[in-house]
């Protein structure tokens, strides 16, 4: 018999407290899959965190199926897409651009079938990515008919494309219910830069919401610049109300970050004639907005207008707003408006003077306009694709954390 003394060789004991351990949270493991070769994560592994309530876990799980892009990812991917939940399967969809078009197909396919919309939304994005003329085609059957999460997809994913096989799909996502995905496609399509593009913005300028017709007029100048002024000139002679009120904005606001110089154009004389039928029109508004273009031109013909469109209007918001915006855009006849509404009976005209009375005897100077003082940075369709410089880069950015799934 052996004796057992107790002081035999043995294994140590576990650790009596949790000093020195530390957890690894799913946030944690989401970011290090970003990290990790596709090869260093076994499929087994994969497999589990693809079926992960957290999203960024799931995301760059499937984010490694497709840097790897072999035929085990592959049917790893395809299973996922028939047993996964709808997260997990929109992770899937999302990442499918990985793959081959042969190997994909059939895959992105299976996708845009899936009942739940965010899977769909996500297999559009993917084909965005793949940018392939079956891509496109495959786009333009699938968006018929679809949900405008869908088609605001397609928006956002092509929104910095310049391929002319892209405009059917744009064009589809026109017809979506909510203005606010038509105006993303209207983006979009004046960031691309092609010709082809303008007879389809052209025809959203029949748009029944007035923002469209806004976001359409912006793009017709984005994509034809002073060439389209003579036909804008048209437009704004022949709309009224808060349509017109709309175009006249985005002409002001275009011609100036595309640096147009409208007073030198061709159309120069159409287009003053234009903004001086648009001083006639009943709405407020119309006649304000048609204001800050008169005060901006340096056009002889534009201060004599202005002038005589402060001394004719009898609405006191409107005659404030003249000598505001004539102070403010440094007009030709600003100081003579301005020493005629200092003594103005109208209490907010006078109120707009003194204002501006006030502020320069603080500031002890007088703004004055200089050609010359800055010539500044046209925007092009590159700076307006990439979002810089741009005031419409906002709006064609996706809202924070859009993860092409609707976590």
């Amino acid at each position: 018999m052996t004796n057992i003394t107790r002081r035999e060789p043995s294994l140590g004991g576990l650790p009596t407290n949790d000093k020195g351990k530390r957890r690894l949270s799913l946030r944690r493991l989401g970011t290090m899959l970003n990290m990790l070769s596709p090869s260093a994560v076994s499929l087994d592994a994969t497999r589990e965190m693809l079926q992960s309530d957290d999203f960024f876990v799931r995301y760059n799980a499937a984010k490694l199926l497709s840097k790897r892009g072999d035929r085990d990812a592959r049917k790893l991917m395809e299973s996922a897409l028939h047993t996964g939940n709808a997260r997990t399967r929109a992770s899937i969809a999302r990442h499918l651009y990985g793959l081959t078009w042969f190997s994909a197909e059939s895959l992105i396919k299976l996708a845009l079938k899936d009942e739940d919309p965010r899977v769909r939304e996500a297999a559009i994005y993917t084909l965005c990515d793949l940018k392939e003329l079956a891509a496109y085609k495959l786009m333009e059957t699938a968006l018929k008919g679809e949900v405008d999460s869908v088609l605001e997809a397609a928006a956002f994913g092509l929104r910095e494309t310049s391929d002319p096989a892209a405009l059917p799909v744009l064009e589809i996502v026109l017809d979506a219910e909510d203005a606010e995905v038509r105006i993303k496609a209207l983006e979009a399509l004046g960031m691309c830069g092609l010709p082809q593009a303008m007879p389809i913005v052209r025809e959203a300028m029949n748009d029944r919401e007035p923002d469209v017709k806004y976001s359409a007029t912006l793009s017709l100048l984005e994509l034809a610049g002073e060439g389209w002024l003579s036909e804008l000139a048209g437009v704004i002679g022949r709309t009224t109300g808060n349509t017109l009120e709309q175009v006249l904005k985005a002409f002001f606001h275009a011609t100036n970050y595309l640096k147009i110089d409208v007073a030198n154009s061709d159309s120069a004389d159409l287009m003053i004639d234009a903004l001086e039928t648009a001083l006639l029109d009943e709405s407020v508004a119309v006649r304000k907005a048609a204001t800050w273009p008169l005060a901006w031109l340096r056009h002889e013909r534009t201060p004599k207008i202005l002038l005589k469109t402060y001394r004719l209007e009898t609405e006191p918001e409107v005659k404030a707003h003249i000598v505001r915006i004539g102070a403010g855009l440094m007009s030709e006849v600003s100081e003579q408006i301005l020493a005629d509404a200092i003594n103005s009976t109208q209490e907010e005209v006078h109120e707009a003077a003194a204002k501006i009375y006030s502020e320069r005897e603080r500031t002890g100077t007088v703004a004055q306009y200089k050609a010359d003082a800055y010539e500044g940075m046209a925007m092009n369709a590159s700076l307006l694709g990439s979002g810089k410089l741009s005031n419409r880069s906002e709006r064609a950015t996706p809202p924070s954390h859009r993860t092409k799934e609707r976590n």
